[in-house]
């Protein structure tokens, strides 16, 4: 059993369940101290994150969550 391996599959289905399970908070976070794009509206406003960046972010960590069993189906067999 490769150690290296073994990591690299922990890593990309921790990561992988984040990104699924979490998109808007990881897109939150990636964007946090960027100055909004405008600045109107009421104070307290958050501007929503569209569906399309959603489903970008979830397909990345559902391609992470696969690679991450792949490399833990190597390193275990």
């Amino acid at each position: 059993m490769d150690l290296r391996t073994l990591l690299a599959a922990v890593l990309g289905v921790g990561l992988g369940l984040v990104l699924v399970a979490a998109p808007e908070s990881v897109i939150r976070v990636h964007t946090a101290g960027r100055l909004p794009s405008d600045r109107g509206g009421e104070y307290g406003d958050d501007a929503g994150v569209s569906l399309p960046t959603r489903r970008l972010v979830q397909a990345l960590g559902g391609t992470m969550l696969g690679f991450g069993l792949y490399f833990g189906w190597v390193a275990l067999g």
